[in-house]
């Protein structure tokens, strides 16, 4: 359930531009990111190239720290961040596995567009790209499952998020291409509630 907020090409020492402010460039850039939504396409490719999954469905987010991921095909999948919890839902299995928001991002980087906790960004580097519309976010921890969290701003479109990925530890790399982006109206309420169905079961993780 996890990979699939798991992670465009992994740059390379050529195109990365290190900059000092890369960090404070993103997070004003992603200040004036209050909410949106949008339709999402993910491709994940193994280390070798190979494809190994696509997938296809819908988002939302809202700040602070709502999210409401929902894949459609070719499986459906759905991970609701309710500012709290966080829910990862797989109605083929009827299972709902639950963390806590803080141990979901280390897990799952994108809620860091729905943060507005300077200290969490404290466990992240960021590097500018070249190209000066693409930023990597780089996990400290090397022991994260997670390595990096690219985002990718479209300067066509005033600036708006138009792709993200996801590096893992194993070397699979998730590709995520938005349409139909939507930062002007405010996605419902209900989308970062999660109601457990009848006679699904609940794995609570929220204590480790």
């Amino acid at each position: 359930t996890l990979a699939t907020f798991e992670t465009l090409a992994q740059p390379t020492l050529e195109t990365a531009v290190v900059q000092a402010d890369a960090k404070s460039k993103l997070m004003k850039k992603l200040a004036n990111l209050h909410h949106f939504s949008a339709n999402f396409s993910q491709q994940v490719v193994s280390e070798s190239g190979e494809v190994l999954a696509q997938s296809s469905g819908e988002l939302a987010i809202s700040k602070p720290n709502l999210a409401n991921w929902h894949t459609q095909m070719p499986d459906e999948l759905a991970i609701v961040s309710d500012g709290k919890d966080v829910w990862f839902y797989n109605p083929w299995i009827e299972q709902v596995s639950v963390y806590a928001l803080s141990a979901a991002i280390a897990k799952t980087p994108i809620l860091l567009l729905t943060s507005k906790d300077k200290s969490l960004w404290q466990q992240y580097e960021v590097t500018q790209l070249a190209n000066n519309d693409s930023f990597v976010i780089s996990a400290n921890d090397i022991n994260s499952q997670i390595k990096s969290l690219t985002l990718v701003f479209d300067n066509e479109s005033s600036g708006q998020l138009s792709q993200f990925s996801f590096l893992d530890a194993t070397g699979q790399l998730s590709n995520i291409t938005l349409s139909d982006f939507n930062a002007v109206q405010k996605p419902e309420p209900s989308l970062f509630t999660f109601d457990v169905p009848e006679g699904v079961q609940i794995d609570d993780q929220r204590a480790n």
